[in-house]
């Protein structure tokens, strides 16, 4: 599940300890939340909402750009195997280029 819970933290300047404290909830627990931990409970989720004073629904927003929804909608179309290719292929690009800095 998508989650826009470490970027709405850091916009506010937040640590996971910060919000930890402001939830009621353990550090430990936002920081696997922020990871994608799919074994959240609705409750704190809540907690989090509320000390962030954000909507529930502020939490699960897509803030993906059109570019980068077109690119993982055309990736999750690929079998398996392609996928693989893309990914390196990517990870390729995003790759400094030591030699263009020379």
């Amino acid at each position: 599940m998508p989650m826009n819970l470490e970027k709405i933290r850091s916009e506010r300047g937040l640590t996971q300890g910060d919000l930890a404290d402001m939830s009621g909830l353990k550090q430990s627990t936002i920081s696997k939340i922020e990871r994608g931990y799919d074994g959240v409970t609705l409750r704190s989720l809540y907690k989090i909402a509320d000390a962030l004073e954000v909507d529930l629904s502020e939490l699960f927003a897509d803030s993906r750009g059109p570019a980068e929804a077109a690119l993982i909608q055309a990736f999750r179309s690929l079998p398996a195997e392609r996928q693989q290719g893309w990914l390196e292929m990517a990870q390729a690009i995003a790759r400094p280029n030591p030699e263009a800095s020379a």
